[in-house]
Parts: C-alpha cells; structure tokens; sequence
C-alpha cells in the first residue's frame, strides 16, 4: 500500500514525466515545417519502487523510417541531375534560336539569295560586294556560335568543380557529425538534433551527386556517392575534377586532397554535378561536332564551287572561305577568304575565262549549292543539314524536360511518404497535447491532494 510519502514521489514523477512528453510535443509542433526533421516520441517507462510503481523518463524516440530516407535521397539525385540537364539544355537551345530573325538560317540563305543575285548581274560591283557581305556575315555567325558553344563547355566545367567544392564540403560535415553522433551515444546523450542535422545535410548532398547510405550500429554513417565510399563514419574523402585527353571531364575520388585518385567517372548517375557532366560531355560535345562538320561540308563545298570560276581579272583557284584542313574546330575558325576579302572583283561568277566580263556559269553553280545534298555524306542539303541539327537540339530539350517533370513527381511522392513515415501530424499533436495536458492536471490534483492529507496529519499528530 502507498504510503503519503510515497504518493508524493508519485506525483512528482508524473509532473516530470508529463511535463517532459508536453515539451517533446511542443518540440515537433516547432518544428512541423523544418525539412527532414523527424518526429519525436517521448518515452516513459514504470519504475519500481518499493512495491509502488511510478514513472521515469527514457528520453526521445525518433520516428525514422530508413526506406523512406533513403527513397527520397535517391529521388532527389535523380530529379536534381535531371532539372540541371534540362536548364542547361535551355542555355543550348537558345544558341540555335532563329525566331528572332538573326539566326544562322537567316544568314545561311542570304548567302545562297547572294550567289542569285550575282548570276543575274555578274558585272555589278554592289552586287558582288554584298556576296562578299553575306559571307562574312554567315562565316561571323558560325564563329559566334561555334565559340558560344565552346564557352558553354568551359562554363560547365567550372560549375563542375564549384559543386565538387560543395560535395567536399558537406562530406566533411557529415563524418564531422558521424563523430558527434557517436560520442553522443556513448554518453547516452540523445542524439536526435545530431541526426536531424545529418539528414538535412544528406539531402543537401544528394541533390549535388547520387547518394547512398548504410547505417552501422553505432550509429555511424556509411556515404557513398558515385560508386565510391565518400564518408566512413569519421573520415571522408573528397572528389575533384580533371579533363581527359579527349578534354572531357574526369570525375575522381580521392583520400585527401594532393594524393592521387581514382577515377569513379562511369558511376556517376545523380545529382546537379552528373547533369553538368551530361551537357557538356555529351550533348555540347555532341552538337559542337555535329555543327562543326555541317559548317565544314557547307565551306568545302562552296570553296570546291568557286575555285572552278573565274573572277573578273580572269583568274580562277580561289578560295570563298578560311577553313579547316578537317571538321573539327572548323566553325570557329571560320572566315573570309583573304582570295577575296575587300577584293569584290575577285568573286568567281563567270564559269570561263570567256564568260568574261558578264558572265556567270558559275554563280548560278554555287547558288544551286543551296539546294543540293553537300553535308552529311553528300544525303543533305545545307538548309537540311541545319535544320536537323536545330531539331536534334530541341528533341533533347524535349526530352529533358519530359524527364524533368517526371523526376518532379516522383520526388513529390518521396517526399510525401517520408513525410507520413516520419513528419509531424499537427492533428496527432494536438491529440497529444491534450492527453499530457489532462495528464499533468491529474498529477498535479494528486500532489494537491497528498498536501492536503499530510497537512491534516500533522495538525492531528501535533494536537
């Protein structure tokens, strides 16, 4: 049977214990819209004493569902590596726009409309000026293009190694944690907040490269990232980025910065940094080879074309445009021919010395160009050639952004069911706040009581 003293420990423990479980509510209520943050348990246990029972507090329990950390890890590389494909294919695209009425195409059929034009006057110095124009013209927008998209790759690859920076960073606060987490629960300490604070900076990781992880018993965490182990409990390696002999991006990990690394490129699957190596080692890689070969067979063929002519001055063998011995560079290094430039005499119209002055057999030849399948193996005509190369770039927009919205709701979804594994429900918090709250007025009646009764005792026992 209790004893009066043995009630007021009673109702002590359960004051405290209440109290505790009012401020594990208040805590998750506080924290109902932080990101990753797991909802807690307040966990309270009987304590024998003496042949009495009352209650003791056994700390927090966290609600973690590992499947779903782990889900929403994995949805989030995945959606981040495709939103950055798809914004940085926008960049692409955009090269290539010719709605405005100043694109390559534009210029690509002015310069055939100029070979016309000369045909029907070969004689006309303006008309022979504006051929020269509208190559140049032509020959700057390719240079333009042809360096804009060599820019894009050095651009992406700086962004690159910034995220790298970021990857390194978060890596080392992770094993930082680790250490903490573990330190923590040898103290018996709760480790809650710790987790909390790793999970929030996991996520952050995984948005920049493929995350996944493994949990040791410790509570130590296992990180690996691109096939490789990032994060061993307390230790973590670091990546870094160098070009290949082809100049594409190498994706190394290494134990410390300045040691020599092994390259872990080909497993990279996730995240902002395998987005970046995507656009630019595949489809800036890509297109830039495409749009150099286009602009090489246009060049060649044209230059082929009006070495066969004569200028007014009667010679022949020369050159329109500067072009590469071979494709590759070859839109960047594009330009007007010095046979030629500032000189508009020197424009092979006449297909003959004889033609000359007033002819133009071989104006009307290059204006055919035009029309006539030069590019791609001789299969296509210059204003073929571009627009597959146009279209190319938007059926990968295309499909990026297809992908991109399809990582969204999967990510969505992720979120969604980490939440309901793991979030606050300010609906069961309300509930349990009002549970520890009827609760704690119990004991606290309790405590009232017993006051009351020894009050009474002692007024007995002292009269």
């Amino acid at each position: 049977m209790s004893t009066l003293s043995s009630l007021l420990i009673t109702a002590r423990d359960a004051l405290a214990a209440q109290a505790y479980g009012l401020g594990v509510t208040g805590q998750n209520v506080a924290n109902a819209n932080t990101p990753l943050y797991a909802r807690r348990e307040a966990v309270l246990q009987t304590r024998p004493l003496g042949n009495d029972g009352t209650v003791e507090i056994k700390g927090t329990r966290q609600a973690i569902d590992v499947y779903a950390d782990r889900q929403l890890m994995s949805s989030t590389s995945f959606g981040s590596a495709a939103a950055e494909h798809d914004q940085q294919l926008a960049s692409i695209e955009a090269l290539f726009n010719d709605a405005v009425g100043s694109g390559l195409s534009d210029s690509l059929a002015a310069l055939f409309s100029s070979f016309q034009a000369l045909a029907a006057r070969p004689s006309d110095p303006t008309t022979r000026t504006a051929v020269l124009d509208k190559a140049e013209a032509f020959a700057s927008r390719v240079q333009d293009i042809g360096n804009q998209l060599a820019s894009t790759r050095d651009n992406l690859l700086i962004q690159a190694q910034s995220v790298v920076k970021e990857i390194n960073s978060k890596g080392a606060e992770i094993a930082s944690l680790n250490r903490q987490i573990a330190v923590a629960q040898s103290l018996g300490n709760d480790t809650a907040d710790l987790i909390d604070r790793r999970n929030q900076t996991l996520l952050g990781l995984a948005e920049l490269v493929d995350v996944r992880t493994v949990t040791s018993a410790n509570g130590e965490l296992l990180v690996q990232a691109s096939g490789t182990t990032l994060v061993d409990g307390g230790i973590s390696r670091v990546f870094d980025i160098d070009l290949a002999a082809d100049g594409s991006m190498r994706l190394l990990v290494r134990h410390a910065a300045g040691q020599a690394g092994s390259e872990v490129t080909n497993f990279l699957t996730g995240g902002k940094l395998a987005g970046l190596f995507e656009t630019r080692d595949v489809d800036v890689s890509e297109m830039a080879q495409r749009f150099d070969q286009f602009v090489y067979d246009v060049a060649t063929a044209t230059n082929a074309q009006h070495a066969l002519g004569f200028g007014l001055d009667g010679q022949d063998g020369r050159y329109l445009f500067e072009v590469t011995a071979a494709a590759e560079g070859a839109a960047r290094a594009l330009g007007l021919s010095s046979d030629v430039a500032g000189q508009p005499d020197r424009v092979a119209a006449a297909a003959s010395a004889a033609e000359l002055p007033g002819g133009s057999g071989n104006a009307v030849l290059l204006a055919a160009l035009g029309s006539t399948p030069v590019v791609s193996g001789s299969t296509r005509t210059p204003g073929q050639a571009y627009a597959d190369i146009v279209g190319e770039i938007g059926l990968r927009k295309s499909a990026a952004e297809n992908e991109s919205a399809m990582r969204e709701v999967m990510q969505a979804q992720a979120e969604a069911y980490r939440e309901s594994t793991s979030g606050v429900s300010l609906d069961e918090e309300m509930v349990a706040l009002s549970q520890y709250q009827r609760a704690y007025q119990a004991a606290s009646k309790v405590l009232t009581t017993v006051d009351e009764l020894l009050g009474e005792l002692m007024a007995r026992v002292g009269g």
